[in-house]
């Protein structure tokens, strides 16, 4: 591991599955997505009312806060994000409403937590083990991909981010969908696959196997150990 420090500038090259990743952390920020009630707690509407397996969920939480921790320490940004609809849900799409109702779960639907997906419903809140300071910035996106509908990609640029640590659920809808758009636009992108997890084993395991494909023309992948331990 390299290690290169000036006054303004550290960078790290950090290992991963398979090329190293060249991290910048003076332009880095963390993205912690979805870690919402809904999603993650046991009487969120996956949970309570859909009786998903929310193991793997709750396993990644104290790397997450570890992940944190370390931004921290870094003074790095950091973005939490929730998947939401306004209460009218005058944003949600034609189409990912009927994807939405196709797959069980349509938005707006009720449960213990309130309405799925609604912003200002307990489900929606952040889980309580993932509460950001004041610098820390909380980002409403009404798509599976954080930077449709929300301002992120010029927030990022005012802060001169150019290199991105993904984290969150599930891994393969709103991470993965963020992770490719953000590579897309131009940033470098590093999943931390243990701060990652999908209400099924075998579909997260499918998308580290697509992130890994084509001998990392696609990204980048590590493991929190291997990027705090840099």
């Amino acid at each position: 591991m390299t290690h290169t420090t000036n006054q303004n500038q550290q960078s790290i090259s950090v290992p991963t599955r398979q090329h190293p990743f060249p991290l910048d952390l003076a332009h880095t920020a963390l993205l912690v997505i979805d870690m919402q009630n809904g999603f993650c707690h046991p009487d969120g509407f996956c949970g309570n009312e859909l009786g998903a397996d929310l193991s793997a969920a709750h396993a990644i939480i104290p790397r997450i806060q570890n992940s944190i921790d370390w931004a921290r320490k870094h003074d790095l940004l950091i973005v939490y994000t929730r998947e939401s609809h306004l209460p009218d849900m005058s944003d949600v799409s034609p189409s990912k409403e009927l994807r939405y109702r196709n797959a069980g779960y349509p938005i707006g639907s009720p449960g213990k937590m309130g309405r799925f997906l609604i912003q200002g419903e307990p489900g929606t809140n952040l889980i309580d083990q993932m509460q950001p300071l004041d610098t820390e910035l909380q980002i409403d996106k009404p798509a599976q991909s954080v930077f449709i509908g929300t301002d992120l990609v010029n927030i990022l640029q005012q802060r001169n981010i150019t290199h991105l640590l993904f984290t969150g659920v599930t891994t393969e809808c709103c991470v993965l969908a963020s992770y490719r758009q953000a590579s897309d636009l131009g940033f470098y992108c590093l999943l931390l696959e243990d701060c990652c997890a999908a209400m099924s084993p075998v579909e997260h395991q499918a998308t580290i196997d697509v992130l890994l494909g084509e001998n990392g023309a696609i990204g980048w992948v590590t493991s929190s150990d291997n990027l705090i331990l840099s």
